[in-house]
């Protein structure tokens, strides 16, 4: 009985210790991964994030963080199907390794010619992985693709703005404008240098979020960071214009045309500052100064017909109020003989509109209605044919 009773009691010791966790070995857990045998690469990492003695080490994270990136990026199948969401868990792992990395140093590996390959530059590989899928995916016009990968590039380097700039660019593309806001808006943070990042956050703002306000905050910030840039000025005129803060963009035009008096664009602007300002004299010379640069200017143009109609058009209105009476009827031959006078001054610069740019309907309207009112039967056929073969309706 006391042979039997031994011998149970050493096959329990033995089951004792045939089950005991086995130790986890960091080293080979690396060199595993180094020749390309990730399923002992995991085996041996995963041991190593519960033992006692391994669990809080910043290497078994940092270890972890390259076996899962690997099993994330693999071709091999098999070795894909040995995590359910291997991205994630490698991020997480590397993550907590720079929590547990006490030291000064950045955490790395040896090559094997014994030179050192930094985490940063392990990262950076694994992120240039998924900016160039998501480039791709660009190019194939998958942007929800290509935004999920931007994204996933700006996980695994918080801190590299590249990431956050073509995803801010790809949201704008997709009319996610909180989005694209948000990832531009970071990239400035981050330091990111290119002029392009304000361009879209200001169009954003002056258009789809009509947010005018906060888009002149942003050119004037843009100003600053990038004084060599010609056309963030231009943009807060028209800004300014927008807002009715015509004074300012008045002051701002006259100081830009002193550096740039062969732009165009600065005369028209000008003009309808002054236009807005009610000095009709002045916004004029500004139009007919943005037409001696470029003759077929149609804006310059059409703004100045406008404003040369302008008193026609009051005068017309004016009209339309009279009664029956037969001071009105009076007062209305009166005001006719002056709107003739008016119209056939205005005339010229709405033909030479014409000429710029023959299919624009709001020229042909107000051609029509000046013919009708000087009774010119030839030119009232003519606009009608130009209407047919247009297809436009009068």
């Amino acid at each position: 009985m006391k042979r039997i009773t031994l011998l149970l009691l050493l096959f329990a010791t033995v089951s004792v210790y045939a089950q005991k966790t086995p130790k986890p070995n960091l080293n080979k857990a690396l060199n595993s991964w180094k020749e390309g045998k990730l399923d002992e690469a995991k085996a041996n990492i995963d041991l190593a994030t519960t033992y006692e003695k391994t669990k809080d080490d910043a290497k078994t994270w940092y270890y972890r963080g390259l076996i899962y990136a690997s099993i994330d990026t693999t071709t091999n199948e098999a070795h894909k199907a040995l995590a359910t969401d291997a991205y994630k868990t490698a991020v997480e792992s590397f993550k907590k390794a720079d929590e547990l990395n006490k030291g000064d140093k950045e955490l790395f590996i040896t090559d094997a010619s014994g030179l050192p390959i930094l985490k940063s530059q392990q990262l950076t590989n694994w992120q240039g992985g998924y900016l160039n899928k998501g480039a791709a995916q660009y190019q194939e016009e998958d942007l929800e693709g290509a935004l999920k990968n931007f994204e996933k590039a700006q996980e695994i380097m918080p801190s590299d703005t590249t990431s956050y700039f073509y995803a801010g660019f790809v949201s704008n593309s997709l009319e996610q404008y909180d989005k694209a806001q948000e990832n531009f808006k970071k990239y400035i943070e981050l330091g990111g240098k290119s002029s392009d990042a304000y361009s879209i956050l200001i169009n954003i703002n002056s258009g789809p979020k009509e947010n005018k306000e906060e888009a002149l905050k942003l050119v004037r910030e843009a100003k600053t960071k990038f004084p060599a840039n010609p056309d963030f000025p231009k943009v807060e005129i028209g800004l300014l214009i927008d807002l009715q803060r015509i004074d300012e963009a008045k002051s701002g035009l006259e100081n830009a045309i002193k550096k740039e008096p062969n732009n165009k664009i600065l005369h028209f602007y000008l003009g309808y500052a002054n236009q807005s300002l009610n000095d009709n004299a002045t916004a004029k010379k500004n139009y007919e100064d943005a037409l001696k640069i470029d003759p077929q200017y149609f804006e310059a143009q059409l703004y100045l017909a406008k404003l040369m109609s302008s008193e026609a058009v009051a005068i017309k209105k004016e009209m339309s109020n009279l009664g029956i009476s037969a001071a009105d009827k009076k007062k209305k031959l009166e005001l006719d003989k002056v709107l003739v006078e008016k119209l056939k001054l205005a005339l010229p610069y709405w033909e030479k509109a014409e000429k710029i740019k023959p299919d624009d309907q709001e020229v042909l309207d107000t051609l029509s209605s000046i013919y009708s009112d000087l009774d010119m039967q030839d030119q009232i056929a003519r606009i009608q044919k130009r209407y047919k073969e247009l297809g436009l309706e009068n």
